[in-house]
């Protein structure tokens, strides 16, 4: 068939059943959490990050050029256990005095952490607002209209989950920036006694391990933000579906006919979405934190 439109420049007209799909899935690909990430700066975000590791592992592999083997030896086995400290999926054991230093890092972080708990909370509130919002709008509609209805209201979860979990994760990446910028301010004020007018001062321990598990601690936090919205709506997209079969049965005479699918089968996709909108937010924020490794270990190193 496509062979036949080509080669005649005809275009056949399509099923409706076959245009609504295809609406669906554009409306879909048109809210992708890689396109509002990028819309928030999230990838300059990122590059920055990237280049500031690069930068700092030319300086880290410098320095350690100059040591004997056994202390390069000592480093690189702590570069690897800096590494494993990001990894959010590993475990890792922490003492009091790191998870007292990280609750110190959110209150010096100030606005920043009460703008991400804003996000959170609003988003959280805006998910269960379009769910419960959904039933009271269906009264006396048609079986047709009452499946309309529904289709947008998945498309509006859709759309408010995607954009705020991608202002959610981009508000993560940043302040990982800052906390790396704080880290290298740090370091820099016991050579200079100042620190950058921008960069929160922040009280680091010495001792690379201790930082790493400081900022792993926060970045713990952010993640359980994201993950929070992002159930939040999954959990509200369930809620619309429900509220669709119980309008749809009570208008409906034949409960055989009932055009269920098509709502349910949006509602499957529209979840699969946002939970891969979630793991791909998660993943940024693991590229963040990874970064950070070079910046947290060389910081750490005596001067030769």
């Amino acid at each position: 068939m496509e062979l036949l439109i080509a080669e005649t420049g005809l275009e056949f007209e399509k099923s409706p059943n076959e245009v609504h799909q295809e609406d669906d899935e554009e409306q879909l690909e048109e809210v992708t959490f890689d396109r509002c990430f990028y819309i928030y700066g999230g990838p300059d975000l990122l590059e920055e990050l990237e280049a500031l590791s690069s930068h700092y592992a030319l300086l880290f592999n410098r320095r350690k050029a100059k040591l004997l083997a056994e202390q390069k030896s000592l480093y690189d086995a702590k570069l690897q256990q800096i590494q494993q400290i990001f990894s959010l999926t590993a475990d890792v054991e922490g003492n009091s005095e790191d998870s007292n230093k990280g609750k110190n890092i959110e209150t010096l972080s100030g606005d920043s952490d009460v703008e991400m708990t804003k996000l959170c909370d609003s988003s959280v509130r805006r998910a269960a607002d379009i769910a419960s919002g959904f039933t009271p709008v269906l009264g006396g509609l048609s079986a047709n209209d009452i499946i309309q209805r529904a289709t947008d209201r998945l498309d509006t979860m859709h759309s408010e989950c995607i954009h705020r979990l991608s202002e959610l994760c981009c508000s993560a990446v940043s302040q990982l920036l800052i906390l790396g910028k704080s880290v290298i301010s740090s370091a820099n004020k016991g050579k200079n006694g100042e620190t950058e007018g921008e960069t929160p001062k922040i009280d680091w321990p010495e001792e690379a391990v201790s930082k790493a598990k400081i900022i792993r601690h926060k970045a713990q936090s952010m993640s359980g933000n994201m993950e929070t919205v992002s159930n939040s709506f999954i959990t509200g997209t369930s809620e619309i579906v429900e509220a669709y079969l119980t309008a749809i049965l009570s208008v409906s005479s034949d409960k055989q006919e009932l055009p269920q699918s098509t709502v349910q089968e949006k509602a499957n996709d529209i979840t699969n979405h946002l939970r891969a909108g979630g793991a791909t937010a998660a993943e940024k924020i693991q590229d963040a934190l990874q970064y950070l490794a070079y910046v947290v270990l060389f910081t750490s190193m005596p001067t030769v």
